[in-house]
Formats: structure tokens, sequence, C-alpha cells
């Protein structure tokens, strides 16, 4: 089967829907070409036609797979946005019929051909369809503006029949209002009957439209659960194949995933498996714009609404034609259930119609995306049956925030390879579906692919927190009444909003009060540093003391708080060192026999201490499922809990170091601070590189005494003033997790010292007060050290994390970004909007200066109006080229850098557009006798559509009014098309 764009053509759509009738094909390209005779009677056929292919679609659905039904679907929507129109416009009451005196040889031919024009441009448009991620009202006011720009063209085409000159004034208004937006409403209700029509024949299509009507959901009973709607209403459809055996294997899988609880714990608590536990969030959805900040809380709250039918977007997304051009992506704060959402989703998909693969980040390896993907595709398209359509492959990659921060390809470019692969993938017979879930912290540093679709999950709603608690309490109501625990309850809960609405947190909160009702002693509401520490502290103790033989627990540890203490301390401290090792090595994989090298590099514990727990015991730590090709490695099952320890072991030595401080100060023989181990610790990877890292970082620092942070910031300073200087590794350099050259590790150092330093002062750094009177030549010399040593990944991470400014006082100012627009914004998701961070951490004021005068052209035409292929020139050189420089510049050159400017035209808004265009058309005018016959081209295709669009008088009058004196020019131009 051809592949159909959307949004699809009409004459594309007829095609498709007509493939097996010669008559109805030949037709539609002779309109398209503007050569068929009779137009009124070819537009009868084409409605009668519509209404028949219909019917038959209708009655052979069950005939077509997953992929034939999405492009039938598509190509039906637009063929009955245009029979609306037709039908709508045949009761429409005229003082005459359209075709009376088309056959009359005097006046005929003309207005044949000014009508066959406008038939020609209604056949090959592309009706607006419907997109699961907009609102019904949304899709049917696009609708009606496509209605409007039609009904809009109508009153020039009336002006050149016979009769039209023998009505009066009066008449003409009546007639060129009847043909307005009354028509456009009239065909607006038309439409949405046959839409109707079509969702009820295809409910896939009323999930397209938003059909379904959204409502509040107060009650614990009405709370939707375990997107089992999605399943349903997907099986309702189904296309009733039956599936490969391998297929079914891994539709099992992923069932059998759901059946496993998402933590392993050691407590008697029992944790809920997703098979019952799971509870459709709450979300937000979006297409991507140049301007978009999906990683931004409050950008979704000004531009969405809040939604509650998960299930019923899902199903229209994964059976629309956007989802076979475009990933999507979910974004969220830790814990808000990404993962599982993934999994849930994984198991939902019916194997009949779907093969659902699913693959973590941090299987990926550092470079080769495309060779990956490639593969995993592959696999997907084998246990689908070789590579047919009958069941569509969706990839599930799980975790954008665990891909290698070392690759020479950043995160931006893994996302740009897959909606590549997908664009080619839908061209073909085996098109692919793609889901990308990925941290807010991480959304921040990414570009993403324009026209995609992202959805944010939001927090638990009051009824989808007391369903959960129902459920935790249902499933381990033996073990409280066994062990005399009393049941979470709402009020203990309560009081520690909002971090309980997030799944994972309610999660922890739930296991920590399992213990003996830990939760109600709480006196505060917990912070999320908070909980991380009291849920791994219990966790190491419970750990510990589950097989004192096997983890050498000492006997008095069950007596004396401190040795307990102490042990749960040394277990801790072990786990950090794990994470320290995964957190360097940037998503590679990691085993067992890496860590405890890492751990005896870095700590050397005493012969006569008892061995601490190993943090492979540890329930938060496990296997990783192995790649293609790879071997298992160590994660922990929720990554921002390692996040939690690589800041914990940070801040714990940021502190030691600043007692040592203190204590060297109050000695008669004071010594340089030893920032061995910090260097070890901070040398291999920049603490940007996660977000949540800094944010536990600076949550900790603010719990350190006043005078603590004081002398903290003082010898922070110092080290960065005195980085560079001498070699740090006196008693660690057997400590390498990744081989990195001296350069490389300075760089990285100084860039974290500078993280902590902000962290520790809680805002701004004034650099004056850091370099002295040099402070912006060193500043300049660290930043261009930083961009020359760090992966882009890396350093993406870093010019997300900062920004410098001037002060008053013409010095420069360092400050955490905290996610806000830079000053000109290019656009966030532009390749111009990288450069501005990039310029703006760098203080490069050459290229600030440069953005600053293309502002105007970026505000018009959006950041990647600077953006070229190679060996071509971009928009904006185009456009400048035609104002300033086109007497130097080659007719052939001219001629294209029109071709792309009257293209870029077709981007902006209909008030920006039309002034742009008469823009052109006066350069136009100084080019016409230079240029001849290349313009010809040129007219048709651009200058054309401009004419038949509006109504010639009122189009006349606005540029007359705007661009007097240019009115003759353009309308030697339009060459009496007007």
């Amino acid at each position: 089967m051809v592949a159909l764009r959307e949004p699809v053509r009409y004459c594309d759509a007829i095609r498709l829907l007509g493939a097996d009738d010669p008559d109805v094909v030949e037709l539609i390209d002779q309109l398209v070409a503007d050569e068929a005779t009779d137009l009124l009677a070819a537009r009868t056929e084409l409605v009668g036609f519509t209404h028949q292919a219909l019917n038959r679609l209708d009655r052979e659905a069950h005939l077509l797979t997953r992929v034939e039904r999405t492009r039938y679907i598509a190509a039906a929507h637009s063929a009955i946005v245009v029979t609306a129109f037709f039908e709508s416009l045949d009761d429409t009451e005229l003082p005459f019929r359209l075709d009376n005196g088309l056959d009359d040889a005097a006046a005929g031919v003309a207005d044949r051909k000014r009508l066959g024009e406008f038939v020609a441009l209604l056949v090959a448009s592309a009706p607006p369809l419907p997109r699961p991620q907009r609102s019904t009202a949304d899709g049917r006011a696009r609708v009606r503006r496509f209605y409007l720009r039609r009904c809009k063209q109508l009153p020039s085409v009336l002006r050149g029949m016979p009769l039209w000159e023998e009505l009066d004034e009066s008449q003409r208004r009546a007639i060129t209002e009847r043909l307005g937006a009354s028509l456009a409403d009239r065909c607006v209700r038309r439409y949405e009957e046959l839409r109707d029509k079509l969702a009820a024949s295809f409910p896939e299509f009323g999930a397209w439209a938003s059909l379904s009507m959204v409502r509040a959901r107060t009650s614990v009973t009405d709370v939707p659960m375990g997107l089992s709607r999605l399943q349903h209403r997907l099986q309702s459809i189904s296309t009733g194949r039956v599936p490969s055996a391998v297929r079914g294997a891994l539709a099992r899988a992923h069932e059998e995933r759901l059946n496993v609880p998402p933590v392993r714990h050691t407590g008697g608590t029992h944790i809920p498996p997703l098979s019952i536990s799971y509870i459709n969030p709450c979300f937000r959805v979006t297409e991507i714009t140049a301007h978009a900040r999906p990683h931004d809380a409050a950008w979704w709250e000004e531009h969405t609404e809040v939604r509650d039918d998960l299930a019923e977007f899902l199903l229209g997304y994964v059976t629309s034609p956007r989802a076979l051009t475009h990933p999507l992506i979910v974004v969220g704060p830790p814990g808000s259930g990404k993962s599982a959402l993934a999994s849930v989703l994984a198991a939902r998909l019916p194997d009949s119609d779907f093969t659902a693969v699913r693959v973590s980040g941090r299987n990926l390896p550092a470079d080769g995306y495309d060779r990956v993907l490639a593969d995993r595709f592959a696999e997907a398209l084998a246990a689908a049956g070789g590579g047919n359509c009958d069941a569509l492959p969706v990839l599930i990659l799980d975790g954008l925030e665990e891909v290698t921060t070392r690759s020479l390809a950043s995160r931006s470019d893994l996302l740009a390879g897959v909606t590549r692969f997908q664009r080619e993938r839908a061209a073909g017979p085996d098109p692919v579906a793609v889901v990308v879930t990925c941290r807010d912290s991480t959304a921040a540093r990414m570009r993403f692919p324009l026209g995609s679709v992202v959805l944010r999950l939001e927090d638990f709603t009051d009824a989808q927190l007391a369903t959960w608690l129902s459920i935790w309490n249902r499933v381990n109501s033996s073990y409280f009444h066994h062990h005399g625990v009393a049941s979470l309850d709402w009020e203990t809960v309560e009081a520690h909003f909002p971090l309980a609405r997030r799944p994972l947190f309610l999660l922890m909160l739930a296991l920590y009060d399992g213990v003996g009702n830990a939760l109600r002693r709480v006196n505060a509401p917990l912070r999320e540093t908070a909980l991380y520490e009291r849920w791994l502290r219990m966790l190491a103790d419970s750990t510990d003391r589950a097989d004192p033989v096997a983890t050498e627990r000492p006997a008095e540890a069950e007596s004396d708080p401190e040795v307990r203490s102490g042990r749960i301390e040394q277990a801790l401290l072990t786990a950090s060192l794990l994470a320290l090792s995964l957190f360097h090595r940037g998503g590679e994989v990691v085993d067992g026999a890496t860590v405890a090298a890492d751990r005896d590099a870095l700590v050397r514990w005493p012969p006569h201490y008892a061995r601490p727990l190993d943090p492979l015991r540890l329930p938060c730590v496990g296997e990783t499922p192995p790649a293609e090709g790879a071997p298992t490695g160590l994660a922990f099952t929720d990554p921002v809990l390692g996040d939690y320890l690589v800041a914990r072991l940070v801040a714990e030595e940021l502190a030691e170091l600043a007692e040592a401080r203190m204590r060297e100060l109050r000695s008669i023989r004071p010594a340089p601070v030893d920032d061995s181990f910090l260097y070890a610790l901070l040398s291999f990877t920049p603490l940007s590189v996660s977000g949540e890292v800094l944010r536990f970082l600076a949550d900790r620092l603010r719990l350190l005494a006043p005078h603590v942070r004081d002398e903290l910031r003082l010898v922070l300073a110092e080290l960065l003033r005195e980085a560079g200087r001498h070699r740090r590794e006196a008693h660690y350099g057997g400590y390498r997790p990744v081989e990195l050259g001296a350069a490389c590790r300075d760089a990285i150092y100084t860039a974290n010292l500078l993280l902590v330093l902000m962290g520790v002062h809680g805002g701004a750094v004034p650099l004056r007060e850091l370099f002295g009177a040099g402070a912006v030549r060193r500043w300049r010399s660290l930043a261009h050290l930083w961009r020359s040593q760090l992966p882009p990944e890396q350093w993406a991470s870093l010019a997300e994390s900062l920004r410098v400014h001037e002060d008053s006082r013409g010095g420069l100012v360092v400050y955490p970004c905290e996610g806000l627009p830079l000053d000109p914004d290019p656009g966030a998701q532009t390749y111009l909007g990288e450069v501005a961070r990039d310029a703006a951490l760098l203080a490069d004021s050459g290229t600030q200066q440069l953005l600053h005068a293309l502002s105007p052209l970026i505000r018009l035409f959006g950041g990647d109006v600077t953006a070229r292929a190679a060996g071509e020139v971009s928009d904006a050189y185009a456009v400048l080229a035609l104002a300033f420089t086109a007497a130097e510049t080659s007719d052939e050159d001219l001629v294209s850098y029109y071709d792309r400017a009257f293209s870029l035209a077709a981007m902006l808004d209909s008030d920006n557009r039309l002034r742009f265009i008469v823009f052109l058309l006066r350069q136009l005018r100084g080019h016409t006798h230079r240029l001849g016959a290349r313009l010809v081209p040129l007219v048709a295709r651009y200058v054309r559509p401009v004419g038949v669009a509006r109504s010639a008088r009122a189009s006349v009058r606005r540029l007359a009014e705007e661009h007097n004196e240019h009115v003759t020019a353009i309308r030697d131009v339009l060459a009496g098309r007007w």
C-alpha cells in the first residue's frame, strides 16, 4: 500500500478509496490537472462515490490489517470533509446555477477556467485530520477554518458568471453573505453528521476526534485502572488474526511482568503488583512547537488542560497516522509513574494487532543509535511474521535519562534518529510506532522533534490516592492483623502532601509506615530527600537483619544502638559507592566485580572491622535485563535512588571538608586543604548530567549549619581558583572508572566545584568576588575548557544548568537557569536555541549580538530559520539576500531564493503571511524583466493561490491601504488573476 502523508489530500483519499475503480481515479486526476469538462457532474459523481466507499469500508473493515485500517480511516475523513462542502453548497439557494452559462462559447471558456481553478485547489487540499491530543472543539474549529477559506474563494468565482452582472448590489451582497460564514457553519454541521457516522463504524476514529465525553471522577469506584479500557477497546476492533508463537510469547511476558511487584522488599508488607494496583493517571498532552517547554510545569499549566481519559487517548494515538511518523514522548518528574505506564501499555496492546518491544535506555550502547534501533525493529518485525503489516510493531524506549552521557551523539540526536527511522518505515510496508519516556530534568536539555506528541503525567487526585490506599490496605490486611500494625489511613498520608501524590513516593511512604507505623511518628511533612534517607535506612537495616549469618551482622548490633547505626551508615556508604560507579560510567554495563574494585580503590576498611553489608543484597538493587549480545549489569530499581545516593556521598564529603578546614584553622600548624577524595568523586562526570543529583545535593547542603556553609563556601572558592595548578591523586590514583585525560578531569572538576558552590550560595555567584579583576577572562577560559573537553550530552547539561549575564556594574554573574527561557528566545526546540544557550554560558557576546540582530526574523519564522543542509543556504540567508544583495546574486540563485521564501510564507499566520508575500512581491517587481520566463513556475505555484484565496476587492483594498504605491505592480505580477 502506498503511504499517505498526514493530513491526507482529498485527491489522494479518493485514489485510495477508489483504487479498484479506474473511472473515479481518472476523474480525480483530471480535476487535479484542471482538465475536467463537466465540473458539476464530476462533483455529483464524487459525492455519490464517497458514500458508497464509506459503506463498503464499513462492511470490509474486518479484512484490513491494523495499518491499513488506520490509513483508510484517514482517507475516509478527508473524503467526508470535502463531501460535506459539496452537499452544503448544493443546498445553498442561489439565483442561478454555478454551471449556468458555461456552455456559452463567448463566456464559457473564461468562466470554466475560473471554476476549474477553484475545483483543482479544493481537490488538492488537505483537510485537517483530528488528533487525539487535541480537543473536539479544537478539531471543529480547524475544520471550520478550512471551510471558511474555501467559502472566501467562491465569490471571486461567481463574479465571473454571466448572470452576476444582472444582479443588483443588494442581491450580490446577500449571495456573498450566504456563501460566507453561514455556508461554513452548514458545512460543519453536515461534516459532524458524517464524522459521527464514521466514528460509529470505527471507534478508534472517535478517539482521534476526542468524541468521548470526559467527566470529573470523584468517587473511588469511578477511578479507571490498569488501562483495561484500552485493552477492551482495541480487542473490540481487532483484526482477529492469530499471532505467531513468538509474538504470543512476547505478549505473555509483558503480562507476567505486571504480576511481579515493581520493587523487591524484605519487610513483611506485600507490594501490590501493577496488574491490580495501576491507576490510570491524569495527564496533559501537547504537540511540540518551536517554543514549547515540555520540562516546565508552569508552561504546561498555562498552555494545556488536565485530562483523565488516558485509555481513550492512547487508543486514539496508537491507531492514528501520527503514531507512524512521530514518537510519543512521556515526561514527568521522578516518581510520577513513567516506567509503570510503559509496562502496562506493553501488556495491554493485543498481540493480534501489535507487537510491543520494551527497551531500557541503559541497554543502548554509546554509539550507533541508528544501528541499535534498526536491530530492535528487525526483532519486532520478525516476531510479527517476517516484516508484514499484520501487527504494528511498537517500540517502547523506557528511560531516556539512562542513555549513556558519554556518547558522541546527544539524546536530541537520538530522538531525531527515531523520527527519521519512523518516517522511512512509514513510507514503506512496515511502519513502526515509538513511545519514549524521560524525566523532566532530561527533557530540559533536549531538542524534541517538531510535531511530536508529548504527554506529561500528573499527580494523583484525591480519588486516585484513596483508591490506591484501599488496594494497599486490602493486600496487607493479614499482615496488619498479625503484627498489630494499623492500616495506612488518609490522615497519615495527607500530612505529607504533595509528596504522597506521586505513585512511587506513595509506595515508599506506605512501606515505611508498614514497619511499626513509623510514618505516624513523623512530626513534620517529609521532604523528598528525607523520605529517601529514611526509606533507605529502613531498607538497609531490614536487609542486614534478614540473614545475620550471610551479612556477618555482629550480635551486639541487636542491643547497641550505636553499632546498629554504624552498620546502617556503612551500608549506605557502600550503596553510595555503587551508585557512584554507575553514575561515572554513564549508563554502561557495570557488574559486581567492577563495583567491588571501585569500592576498594576509594575506601579501605581496617582488618578488624566487620564486613559491611553488600549493597547487592539491597532490594532496591537488581540486575538489568540482558541486551542483545551484551552481559547483564547492576542497576537501581529506580534510578533516582542512585542519584540521591551520589548526592548524599558528595554532601557528606563536603561537610567533612568544611569541618577539617575549621579544625586546621584552630591548629598551630594549619595544612592546605586535602581535596584528593573530593577530586576522585567529582572529576569524572559533571553532576549536571542528572538534574536530580544537583537538586538533592542543594537540599542536603541547606541542612548544614550556617557557619559550616560559610566555611564550605570559602573552601570551594579557594579550590576553584587553584584548580589545575597541582594534581590531587595522592591517595586515589587507582580509582579510574573511565579513562580520561588530565585536561578533561580538570574541566569536569572545576565545573562541579562551581555547581556545588552555587548550591551552597543558594543562587547567583558574582564572578568578580570569585576571580577578582580578571573574572571575565578567567570565566571564558574555564567555559571554553568545558566546551572543548565534555561530550555533547554533558556539555548540554551544563549549558542548561548555568547562565551568565552582566550586572549593573559591568561584571559577570553566574546563576542557575532553573529552566528559564533566554532573551531573545529562539525557541527551546530549535537548533538556534542550543546556540543561544551555549553563548549564554560562554559569555560569547559576539554570538549574542548576532542573535539579537536576527531576533526579528527569529520571532517571525522561528529558531530554525538559520538551519541549513549541506551545500544549501538557510531560509534567513535567502530572505536577506532578496532584500539586500539581489544585484550581486545570480539569476539561478535568485529564483531559488524566491522559491525558498514563498515556501517559508506558508508557515505564517494569515496576517503575517499577507505582509510577507507583499514584501516578496515588491522585490519581485524589480526582477520581472531580469528573470523573465523563470518567474512563471513561481507565479503559478505561489501567487495564484493568493489571488484565488481572497475576495479580489477586499484584498486590493487592504493592500492599497497599507502599500498604496505598490498595488499596480502587484496587479501586473498577478497577470490579471485578481
